[in-house]
């Protein structure tokens, strides 16, 4: 068995929670079974691996031992403002080295390096923000990415194509439902133990 991260387990009861609320109260071995995969998850959290967000502020909180800063410190500076002027920063530094890597044409292992260089420094910023601010990162994340499900299904990203024979393209309209279904259909599966 391949232990997950806390991110990963903590998403995937998210998910339970979000399914069972869909479930009609007709579906109870559904429920059930849904309810002792939920369990089985929170007996996983306890043995999951430290993440990628703990690792970041782990190493945040050794320099601010070594600075002898508190942890929501910024050098003197303003901790919100400091930390999310950085995200910005880096990202500008990200895609300015990306633009120079394109100048002279299409280079993608120049660009792929732009990227490593400056991704990871966007990213620790990002992480120490939130933890400054007492956010939930991972639910923060979780939370957008039902946003843009969402805005995906309503159509509001032009909705899934289908080309009529005219040419002319048209959003299906049974997307959304037939989607619900896929991922209860999937999740019960993932919960089948002869499966």
């Amino acid at each position: 068995m391949t232990i997950e991260t806390k991110n990963e387990i903590e998403a995937r009861l998210d998910e339970i929670d979000k399914i069972s609320k869909l479930i009609p109260s007709n579906f109870s071995i559904l429920s059930a079974q849904l309810s002792d995969r939920k369990e089985e998850l929170m007996g996983q959290l306890k043995l999951a691996g430290e993440d990628l967000f703990q690792s970041v502020l782990h190493s945040h909180k050794i320099l601010c031992e070594i600075k002898q800063m508190g942890e929501k410190s910024a050098y003197g500076q303003h901790p919100v403002l400091y930390y999310a002027a950085a995200v910005a920063a880096e990202s500008g530094e990200c895609l300015n080295k990306i633009i120079k890597a394109l100048r002279n044409g299409d280079d993608p292992e120049a660009t792929k390096a732009a990227v490593v260089s400056e991704l990871p420094d966007v990213f620790i910023y990002g992480v120490v923000l939130a933890f400054v601010l007492d956010l939930n990162l991972t639910k923060l994340v979780a939370e957008k990415a039902q946003v843009v499900i969402q805005r995906a299904l309503d159509g509001y990203y032009g909705g899934p194509l289908n080309m009529k024979n005219d040419g002319v393209i048209k959003v299906t309209p049974s997307f959304q439902e037939s989607a619900l279904q896929e991922r209860i259909d999937s999740i019960a599966e993932d919960m089948d133990p002869m499966g």
